[in-house]
């Protein structure tokens, strides 16, 4: 019988939390740095992120999913949801 409430409550906690990340969603974005350093975006570049994109534009801004993500050149700078830093690096940031 326990094993049935874990099999349930599996599904729902997974659903609360993508209903949190759904309500709680912002854009509030980052920049990494090359060196591994963030920084907050100034605001040209939040406007140049808000900005709509065809997929295949050029212009549009690297976004990453992931703190260690890297560029197809190998580096690691780019754009970065401020939720996805990780906590290391929240303490240091300016």
């Amino acid at each position: 019988m326990i094993w049935l409430w874990l099999l349930l409550a599996i599904p729902v906690l997974w659903f609360a939390k993508f209903v949190y990340r759904i309500t709680t969603w912002r854009n509030d974005y980052v920049v990494v740095r090359d060196d591994g350093s963030i920084r907050d975006v100034t605001p040209d570049e939040q406007a140049h992120l808000e900005e709509g994109f065809l997929p295949a534009d050029g212009d549009r801004p690297y976004t990453k999913t992931r703190y260690r993500q890297r560029t197809p050149d190998g580096k690691i700078g780019g754009f970065l949801e401020r939720r996805d830093v990780p906590r290391r690096l929240r303490r240091r940031s300016p």
